[in-house]
């Protein structure tokens, strides 16, 4: 069963899940059939993994409580999605003009925010597209979407691009309504061409699937295939190699085997590679160092002052270097996914 972050709140389909799970069968059956598409969707799905604090008896009260508050005080206004609108203009004016309603909204809506019809297209999409397009329309697109949009396109440019489309968003001058409109439409029907392309084979997720899987085999199983791998092509048995344990995984290292990894570590190195990394792996490496180490560490650390990240990642590989050569020699072997500690 899924679980959430104790500290995460709780989503409103979490909440209606857990009311619906308290009552008769007929009655949430009911109910949903109330709830449009969407949100039925999402509440049916929030049945399935329900959030763990929604089975103390506290917390149904708890949800109770705030349902009986809000009923008491009513619901305010809130705006309506167009299938809602619809309904409410065909009651009021009919069909026929309702329709003539709608597409008279939709047309000031274009005129308005002509690129609005990119808002709800992947982002991971607009960003492929965008990467294919030439700086000066990419800055014309980034200057009317919304901020959260235009940070993520940027990202995905990179540095010298970045730089290049800010330094043109900022001289932009705005052309003609219909211009914006057709440039976003034309960028629109690229989205749709691309999302139709079959996807790039992804080494590093195959190379991490890979990893994943010999970690979860048998040691006599694992040791055939990285054997075999070895024989036919030692660049990918290396690659994999790197894959089966990350710098991420120092985090979950216990108290013997971090010992044993940072035994061979010069404090300057692991100041270094200590710079900008997860908290987990921070805490887990400090923790396992005596109170001087930890001292010789942060002096070390604080006198390098910023660095550039190639000389941060070179530090991490020294380390990793150490680490992947204690587990050939049979003196570290972290956990395998799945398997069981016991103390």
């Amino acid at each position: 069963m899924a679980t959430t972050k104790k500290d995460a709140p709780l989503s409103g389909a979490h909440k209606v899940a857990a009311f619906l799970l308290t009552l008769e069968k007929p009655v949430a059956a009911t109910l949903l059939k109330q709830m449009d598409a969407k949100a039925m969707a999402e509440v049916a799905a929030a049945m399935t993994v329900l959030d763990p604090r929604l089975s103390e008896n506290e917390a149904i009260h708890q949800l109770y409580r705030e349902l009986s508050r809000r009923l008491n005080v009513g619901v305010g206004p809130r705006a309506q999605d167009d299938g809602e609108l619809t309904l409410i203009l065909e009651t009021a004016l009919g069909r026929e003009r309702a329709r003539s309603v709608i597409v008279q909204i939709h047309e000031r809506r274009r005129v308005e925010h002509p690129f609005a019809i990119l808002d709800e297209e992947p982002l991971p999409v607009l960003c492929a597209t965008m990467s294919e397009e030439s700086n000066a329309v990419v800055a014309l697109v980034l200057a009317h979407l919304k901020p959260d949009q235009s940070a993520e396109v940027l990202a995905a440019l990179g540095a010298e691009r970045a730089l290049d489309v800010v330094l043109r968003i900022a001289a932009i001058a705005p052309p003609p309504t219909e211009a914006l409109i057709q440039v976003a439409n034309e960028i629109r029907e690229r989205m749709n061409e691309f999302s139709k392309r079959p996807r790039p084979f992804a080494k590093e997720s195959a190379l991490k699937s890979v990893a994943q899987m010999l970690n979860m085999a048998g040691d006599s199983v694992g040791g055939s295939v990285m054997e075999g791998l070895g024989t036919a092509n030692e660049e990918l048995l290396t690659q994999v190699k790197e894959a089966m344990f990350t710098w991420e995984d120092l985090g979950k290292v216990d108290k013997r085997g971090m010992q044993k990894i940072l035994g061979s570590i010069e404090t300057r190195t692991l100041a270094i590679a200590l710079k900008g990394c997860s908290a987990d792996v921070e805490q887990n490496i400090l923790a396992n160092l005596s109170a001087r180490v930890r001292a010789m560490v942060a002096d070390e650390r604080e006198l390098a002052g910023a660095l550039p990240m190639a000389q941060i990642l070179e530090s991490r590989n020294e380390i990793m270097k150490n680490v992947r050569a204690l587990m050939e020699a049979g003196e570290f072997k972290p956990a395998k996914a799945g398997e069981e500690l016991v103390s």
